[in-house]
């Protein structure tokens, strides 16, 4: 049984204009420890945070209370497929297409 549905796009330029406004405050405010790591390695910060930022905004559609961005970590499985950490209810997607992400966040009855 379907619990909630979220969605949410964001561009990529408002979140460039974000950063260059607040910096790492904002960074902080959007991510986990562990997702400050990855965005160390990965690079491309606009685009990561877009899509980070996209995915925590369609989570926090499918919740029951409000939950602070850096308080949801988006972990990946053996196949590379991004995942909730400790909500195992909450499946997601995240998808880039130029200058936007785009996620979506489905929450079942398990």
């Amino acid at each position: 049984m379907v619990k909630g549905v979220g969605i949410d796009i964001v561009s990529v330029k408002r979140i460039e204009k974000i950063l260059n406004t607040y910096g790492y405050r904002f960074i902080k405010r959007i991510l986990s420890d562990s997702e400050l790591k990855e965005l160390e390695k990965k690079g491309n910060t606009a685009e990561f945070l877009a899509g980070r930022f996209a995915v925590k905004e369609a989570i926090t559609k499918t919740l029951d209370k409000a939950t602070p961005f850096n308080q949801i970590e988006i972990i990946y499985n053996e196949n590379s497929k991004p995942m909730v950490r400790n909500f195992p209810d909450i499946f997601i997607s995240i998808s880039h297409e130029k200058d936007f992400a785009i996620a979506v966040a489905i929450r079942v009855k398990i």
